[in-house]
């Protein structure tokens, strides 16, 4: 049988019930054996930040009833399943350790990005034996692989990135005992440092964990299962009357996930592309097998109607900051280097006669001290922005796309108009403000049903 990845986010593996659900769809995915990475069990990385919180504040009881309060949680997650004392002994190891990283934060009174890592890993760590103890006893050849001795990546701790050609070799003797049966069960989001101490990969690292170890093991299929019906052609929240995505090619995955759509993860994106594995994104709720629950993205392009819009996605929260054509050009590139290192992500950026246009969501107390210090210096600094974006690969081969699709803006402000790296997407920069009126009228203009009913042909 070939051989599969699969990942189980936070709440598909947040309770008895959604590890049940977990333990039956990987004795159906996999059955001869295969590798499951799994995340922290919902709820568990806000908790752990909150006790390094209170640690770094010199409120020690807090952090320590924080923990207590979260070994409680899962020990009633593992009771439920009848299986606390299977895991006993490696948890009291976890727990433990805990406990130790917390009392060197409140003796030092921080949180040190090395020692947030760590302490993040636990939660991961903690999740993963317990999976593995259920699926063994589900009656599947289940083994826990540490993922830190297979996710090798640089030392930058919090947003770390993987090294894949020693990946590659690490992961070389799992291939075997895949082949042979067994089912493999490791943590999502963690790695290793070239020092050896834990990383973490960021924001969406157990998707991004998941397409690693299916690069490096040259699977058929990368499976992402989560809360819901794959990715849908917009964002539910705004428009009820979404449709699944049944299929779509990598290029339009990632433009989704560059302009806001949150079931999906650039950092996953790109070792499946470099596979050309195809990444599948599934709904644990639903029946194992059902096509109606899942998107599959594959680097081949699926036919478009042309002109067509696959999908509209937004991005919120973005800051506009104006330069005058007075200002040298590379005064706007250093301002965008030490607002990206000060944790913002740029979206933007447009230089031309009447000056530079740039475009970011600002993260973090630093981002915001460099915004509030811009007044000074005459640049203008404009908030409560979003970017609104169409993407289908119908547009790839409608040259008068933009013109057509800017049609619905006549009598909105708009703060600029952007084309991604590829033919595949326009965005608009527009007030946060018109997000409830505007994505679902773009939705009812362009997402073209007939598009997406071949999509089920």
């Amino acid at each position: 049988m070939a051989l599969k990845v699969l990942k189980f986010g936070g709440t598909s593996v947040g309770s008895a019930a959604a590890l049940l659900r977990a333990a039956a769809i990987v004795q159906a995915e996999v059955p001869a054996g295969g590798l499951v990475v799994v995340s922290a069990l919902s709820g568990t990385t806000d908790a752990i930040l909150r006790a390094l919180r209170f640690a770094a504040e010199g409120d020690l009881p807090e952090a320590k009833a924080t923990v207590q309060s979260l070994r409680n949680r899962h020990e009633g997650v593992a009771h439920g399943l009848n299986l606390l004392a299977d895991i006993e002994a490696p948890w009291t190891s976890l727990f433990r350790r805990l406990l130790g990283l917390l009392e060197g934060v409140g003796a030092l009174c921080e949180v040190r990005p090395k020692t947030k890592d760590a302490a993040l890993a636990i939660g991961e760590t903690l999740s993963a034996h317990l999976a593995c103890a259920l699926f063994h006893r589900e009656g599947l050849k289940a083994a826990f692989v540490e993922a830190r001795d297979c996710i090798h990546t640089d030392g930058l701790h919090g947003s770390a990135r993987p090294r894949p050609a020693s990946i590659r070799a690490a992961v070389a003797t799992l291939k075997g005992r895949l082949q042979c049966g067994e089912v493999l069960v490791t943590q999502g989001f963690i790695g290793s440092g070239p020092d050896g101490s834990t990383t973490t990969l960021g924001r969406g690292g157990s998707d991004t964990s998941a397409s690693l170890f299916g690069e490096a093991l040259d699977v058929a299929e990368v499976q992402i299962w989560t809360d819901v019906d794959g990715v849908l052609s917009a964002d539910p929240c705004l428009v009820p009357e979404a449709q699944p995505i049944v299929r779509m090619s990598i290029a339009e995955a990632q433009a989704l996930s560059s302009f806001g759509a949150k079931v999906l993860h650039t950092g996953c994106l790109a070792p499946v592309a470099r596979a050309r594995i195809p990444l599948v994104v599934a709904n644990t709720h639903r029946a194992v097998g059902s096509e109606a629950s899942r998107t599959t993205i594959t680097a081949e392009a699926p036919w478009r109607e042309p002109g067509s819009v696959l999908s509209v996605a937004y991005k919120e929260g973005l800051a506009l900051l104006r330069l005058s054509p007075e200002e040298d050009l590379s005064r706007a590139i250093q301002l965008e280097a030490e607002l990206r290192e000060a944790g913002a992500t740029r979206f933007a950026f447009l230089a031309g006669p009447e000056g530079t246009v740039l475009v970011v969501r600002p993260e973090g107390p630093r981002c915001a001290a460099i915004l509030a210090n811009l007044g000074e210096e005459g640049i203008k600094v404009e908030r409560d922005w979003a970017l609104v974006a169409l993407v289908g690969e119908g547009l790839r081969a409608t040259p008068d796309a933009a013109l057509r699709l800017l049609a619905p803006f006549q009598l909105e402000r708009i703060g600029g108009v952007f084309s991604g790296a590829s033919p595949i997407s326009l965005a608009f920069l527009v007030p946060q403000d018109r997000l409830p009126d505007l994505v679902p009228r773009l939705h009812n203009l362009w997402i073209a049903p007939l598009a997406l009913a071949k999509e089920s042909a």
